[in-house]
């Protein structure tokens, strides 16, 4: 590909990042809804499995790649889940609309749950990254 000059590169950059947010929350009222299979979602070894695949591909796409993961988490940490930026912007504006702070039994406790939806995500998507590599059929065959 020929160079981008940094006056259309920029534009260009915000169009992708636009575009790569509309398709991760689309994807996301997507699952919410049924219509995607929560078996989709990957973890850490889902992760590491698609990185390799974009550097076999070259530099260009191993870059686009670490930008769409860089953008997906960047969505994700805005999300109004306690314990991300997004559920502290969402206290924030709880606290702006009542005029004074959330007692710090009601943070506890919304960060103790936010927390518990985190690492249950993680377990979840480590068990689907398990299965997709072949380890359930495995043991399943290892057993039985």
């Amino acid at each position: 590909r020929d160079p981008v000059p940094v006056t259309r590169a920029v534009p260009m950059a915000v169009d992708y990042t636009g575009r790569m947010v509309r398709s991760i929350a689309d994807g996301l009222v997507q699952l919410v809804r049924g219509r995607i299979s929560p078996k989709q979602l990957g973890g850490p070894l889902k992760i590491a499995q698609i990185a390799g695949q974009g550097a076999s591909e070259g530099p260009l796409a191993f870059v686009e790649l670490c930008a769409l993961f860089s953008i997906n988490l960047g969505f994700i940490n805005l999300l109004p889940v306690p314990m991300l930026d997004g559920g502290h912007l969402f206290f924030y504006a709880i606290e702006a609309v009542r005029r004074r702070p959330l007692s710090a039994q009601a943070l506890e406790w919304a960060f103790r749950g936010g927390l518990a939806v985190i690492l249950a995500l993680l377990l979840f998507t480590t068990v689907n990254d398990l299965g997709s590599v072949g380890l359930w059929d495995k043991l399943q065959r290892l057993i039985g």
